[in-house]
C-alpha cells in the first residue's frame, strides 16, 4: 500500500513512473481538499490547480465521487480539453485519494487515422467504378489492371444482364472463389436466387440506382457460407455508369470482425451506461421519497394547528406544482425538487399565535399584519441552506403571497421579480384553498374557483403560469379530488 512507504518515498516513486507513462497524479485528503500533484500535468490542461481547494470543484469528474471507496475505479479516455484524452485511475489507500492520469491522446489520434485512411480507401474504391465504368468490359480472365485492382482490393465486378442474370467482368479474387464455384460452371454467369441469395433483396434498391436514382447505393454487411461452411461476410454496391448496370461484391474481411467487435462494445457501454443512468435514478427516487416524507411530516406538525386540514392539503399543493412546472419544461431534478419544496410553502405559521391562526371568522386588520409575518418567519427557517431543495422552499415559503402587479406581501414584488417557483405555488394555494372547505368557508366548484381566478389574470397571478394552469385544469381537479392516498401512517389524503 502507497501509505506504508516512507514519508516522501510513495511521491518520488510515483513521479519517477508516471514519467516512463506520460502521466500525473493528485493527492487528495479525506476532506476532499486537493493535498499535492505531479507529473506531466500541464499535459492534460491541469497546470493551473490549486493546493488546499476543494477538488472536486477543481476537476468535474470528481463531482459527487469523493471520498473514493475502497475499490479501485478506472475511467478509459475521458476528454479533458480539445485533442486532450487520459484514461483515470482513483485509488483510495484509506488515508488519502489518489488520482491517477495516463495520456491517451496518442492512441486516440492514431485511431482517427486509421479511420481516416479507411475513409481514404473507400474514396479510391468509388474512384475505381468509375474508372472501369469508362472502358470497354474485358473477357473473364484477361488479366488487366482492373483484374489486379479488384483481386488486390477484394471485389467481385458482376454486370446485370437480360432475366435478372449477372455476368462476371473479372476472375474473382482467390479469396472469394470458394463462393464462385458454380458462377465458373455456369460459364461466368451468377444468379442471385441460386448463388447469392442476398442480393435478392438488394436488387430492389440496386434498380433504384440503375433506373436514374441517386448512387451508388450499399447493401450493408452480410453473410454467406461456402460448401464448406466456411463464413465470408460481403456488403454489394449498386453503381450505373454509362447506362451499364453494375454490381461489385466486397469481401469485408478482418474490417468486418473489426467493425462488428465496435458495435459489441458500442452496445455493452450503451447498456453499462443505461443500467448505471437506472441505478443513479433509482438511488435518487429512493432519496427524494426519504426528504419528502420528511418535509411532510415536519410541514403536517405546523399546519395541523390550521383550520383543521389534516395535512393533504400540502401534499396536494406539491403535486399541483409539480404538474405546472413539467409542463413549463423543468428538468426532473427541478421538477421533483418543488414538489417537496411547495409543502413547505406555509412552514412560517408555525409562528402564528392560535388566537390569529385557528379564528374560525374574519381576522381584524391587527390580526392580518400578524398573519402576514408568516412569510418572513418560514423565510428565516429555511435560510440559509446549501440544498437547491430548501433554497428553493426558502423563496416560496418567502413570496408565495407576492403579486404580479406588485399588491402582495410581505415586500410588494412584481413580476419576474418575484420567484418562478412562488408565482407557480401561487396559483395552486389559491385554486386548492377555494375548492375545498376550512372551518371558515365552504368549498366551492372547480367552475366557481377559475371564475374568480380569471379574474386575477396578470393581476396576482403571472399570466403565462395562469394560461398552462387553464390548460391543465383537468389535472388539478384529479388532484384536488383525489382523497384515496395513503401519505403516510396515520396521515391519509381525505379532507
Amino acid at each position: 500500500m502507497i501509505h506504508e512507504l516512507p514519508p516522501g518515498v510513495a511521491t518520488a516513486l510515483l513521479t519517477l513512473s508516471l514519467q516512463q507513462d506520460s502521466g500525473a497524479y493528485l493527492q487528495i485528503g479525506r476532506d476532499g481538499r486537493l493535498d499535492d500533484m505531479g507529473g506531466e500535468l500541464a499535459a492534460f490542461g491541469l497546470d493551473g490547480l490549486m493546493p488546499g481547494e476543494p477538488a472536486a470543484q477543481q476537476l468535474l469528474f470528481l463531482e459527487g465521487m469523493l471520498p473514493l471507496p475502497s475499490t479501485p475505479l478506472s475511467l478509459s479516455a475521458v476528454e479533458l480539453g480539445e485533442g486532450r484524452y487520459a484514461d483515470i485511475h482513483l485509488i483510495s489507500d484509506g488515508v488519502r485519494d489518489w488520482v491517477v492520469l495516463l495520456d491517451r491522446s496518442a492512441s486516440i489520434y492514431w485511431r482517427g487515422q486509421a479511420q481516416q485512411k479507411a475513409n481514404e480507401l473507400n474514396l479510391l474504391r468509388q474512384r475505381l467504378v468509375r474508372l472501369e465504368s469508362a472502358v470497354p468490359a474485358p473477357a473473364p480472365g484477361t488479366g488487366n489492371l482492373g483484374a489486379a485492382i479488384c483481386s488486390a482490393l477484394n471485389m467481385l465486378v458482376l454486370e446485370e444482364q437480360v432475366g435478372e442474370v449477372f455476368r462476371l467482368l473479372e476472375t474473382p479474387p482467390a479469396a472469394l472463389a470458394p463462393l464462385c464455384r458454380d458462377v465458373f460452371e455456369s460459364g461466368g454467369l451468377l444468379r442471385p436466387d441460386r448463388d447469392l441469395s442476398f442480393l435478392e433483396n438488394f436488387l430492389v434498391d440496386a434498380r433504384k440506382v440503375w433506373e436514374g436514382g441517386p448512387g451508388p447505393v450499399r447493401s450493408g454487411p452480410w453473410v454467406e457460407y461456402d460448401a464448406d461452411g466456411r463464413e465470408f461476410a460481403l456488403e454489394a454496391i449498386a453503381v450505373s455508369a454509362s447506362g451499364r448496370r453494375l454490381l461489385f461484391i466486397e469481401l469485408l474481411g478482418d474490417r468486418y470482425e473489426q467493425h462488428r467487435s465496435l458495435l459489441q462494445m458500442g452496445r455493452e457501454h450503451a447498456l453499462v451506461k443505461r443500467y448505471l443512468e437506472e441505478q443513479v435514478h433509482r438511488r435518487t427516487v429512493e432519496i427524494r421519497a426519504r426528504e419528502e416524507e420528511t418535509a411532510l411530516r415536519l410541514v403536517w406538525a405546523a399546519e395541523s394547528r390550521d383550520d383543521g386540514e389534516t395535512g393533504a392539503h400540502i401534499r396536494r399543493i406539491g403535486l399541483y406544482s409539480e404538474v405546472l412546472a413539467r409542463a413549463i419544461g423543468w428538468e426532473r431534478e427541478r421538477v421533483d425538487d418543488i414538489r417537496i419544496a411547495a409543502t413547505m410553502h406555509d412552514i412560517g405559521k408555525i409562528g402564528i399565535p392560535d388566537s390569529v391562526l385557528r379564528k374560525p371568522g374574519p381576522l381584524t386588520a391587527e390580526e392580518f399584519t400578524v398573519m402576514k409575518t408568516h412569510p418572513i418567519i418560514g423565510g428565516r427557517i429555511l435560510a440559509g441552506s446549501e440544498s437547491p431543495m430548501l433554497q428553493m422552499a426558502k423563496d416560496i415559503a418567502l413570496s408565495h403571497h407576492e403579486k404580479w402587479d406588485g399588491s402582495g406581501y410581505p415586500y410588494g414584488l412584481s413580476g419576474e421579480a418575484i420567484p418562478v417557483a412562488s408565482r407557480i405555488v401561487a396559483i395552486a394555494d389559491v385554486f386548492d384553498a377555494l375548492v375545498h372547505e376550512r372551518v371558515y368557508k365552504a368549498g366551492m366548484s372547480a367552475d366557481a374557483a377559475m371564475a374568480i381566478m380569471e379574474k386575477n389574470r396578470g393581476l396576482q397571478f403571472d399570466p403565462n403560469l395562469y394560461d398552462e394552469f387553464v390548460r391543465l385544469r383537468a389535472r388539478f381537479e384529479a388532484i384536488a379530488h383525489e382523497r384515496s392516498a395513503m401519505l403516510f401512517e396515520g396521515f391519509r389524503a381525505d379532507s
